[in-house]
């Protein structure tokens, strides 16, 4: 850390996936899943970050594992974690991940105390505005997937045809035999919507005229469905003709549970966090400084410093 001022400091944490359960592999046995372990690994974290006095959390989904359901009702397993969360009364940014999908419907989601704050109307895609010169926009990678929508719906049947017709195998979670980008069109993948990209657009462009740095969180960009040519060209369209793209900061997101980092062509950081669920105590403190970004990690998380696009004023 430098001797600047810290304006601002979060916590960020991806992956918990907790559930009431003896602790297991993941699919391919090559790492063990600390199910239960999860839940006091965040009761730490709440520790360091109130140490810190953080501001907000930023959780990057996946906050139940999808095994909860072998023991419990799952928004049993959901409230148990939130009520760790709840000990302390930051702003928390949840991410849909999937997950959460697996045996909660989308609308009990949406409405469940993981979005509490947003209106029940909302589709789990939201800002915060912490500060004068920092937007945060949370993104929701599922609300267009299979996932959380009952079986011969028009949005589940919508999903499924394209599913069938972009990916050959029975198992519609196998991506044998496709290749780079088609990769995607598995069935725990998602998309966003035609409106919510439009919300992005829309979200931007105020943050340019404001004058505001913005902070992107969501899902793995690997994983998203039909919006994916279109979110990508989107995105470097602006990008090479240095529009309102050009405030964003960096793009984080969980969900793979290695981690990853990169700072493409022109200055955004990518930032994939590694799991808590595999990697435990593997979480961080976000600091904002006058000019300057820095997350200080934990566990197996890295530390990352990049410049503001514009000075804060917070």
């Amino acid at each position: 850390m430098t001797n600047k001022k810290t304006f601002l400091k979060f916590g960020l944490v991806p992956d918990l996936q907790y559930a009431n359960i003896e602790d297991g592999y993941n699919w391919n046995r090559t790492r063990k899943r600390y199910y239960r372990s999860t839940i006091g690994l965040l009761g730490k974290a709440m520790k360091d970050w109130k140490q810190n006095d953080v501001k907000f959390i930023l959780q990057l989904g996946d906050l139940i594992d999808g095994f909860c359901k072998r023991v419990e009702e799952p928004t049993v397993c959901l409230n148990r974690i939130l009520d760790i969360f709840d000990e302390e009364k930051w702003p928390v940014l949840h991410v849909v991940g999937n997950h959460e999908l697996y045996k909660i419907s989308k609308d009990s989601l949406y409405k469940s105390r993981l979005f509490k704050s947003l209106p029940p109307t909302n589709k789990a895609y939201y800002t915060l505005q912490p500060c004068e010169g920092l937007k945060v926009c949370v993104l929701n990678i599922y609300e267009i997937s299979a996932l959380g929508e009952l079986e011969d719906s028009g949005k589940y049947n919508m999903v499924k045809s394209l599913l069938d017709e972009r990916n050959p195998n029975e198992n519609k979670n196998d991506p044998t035999g496709l290749e780079s980008v088609d990769r995607r069109f598995v069935r725990f993948n998602g998309a966003m919507s035609k409106q919510q990209l439009e919300w992005l657009t829309k979200e931007l462009t105020l943050a340019k005229e404001q004058k505001q740095n913005v902070i992107v969180i969501g899902w793995s960009q690997s994983r998203v469905l039909s919006s994916y040519r279109w979110s990508v060209s989107m995105l470097e369209l602006h990008r090479c003709t240095k529009s309102f793209f050009l405030n964003v900061i960096w793009y984080i997101s969980g969900h793979s549970h290695e981690s990853g980092y990169a700072v493409d062509q022109n200055g955004i950081h990518h930032i994939t966090m590694p799991g808590v669920i595999e990697y435990p105590d593997s979480y961080a403190v976000g600091n904002l400084l006058e000019d300057t970004f820095v997350i200080q990690g934990r566990g197996d998380m890295f530390d990352v410093v990049c410049p503001l696009r514009l000075k804060l004023n917070c």
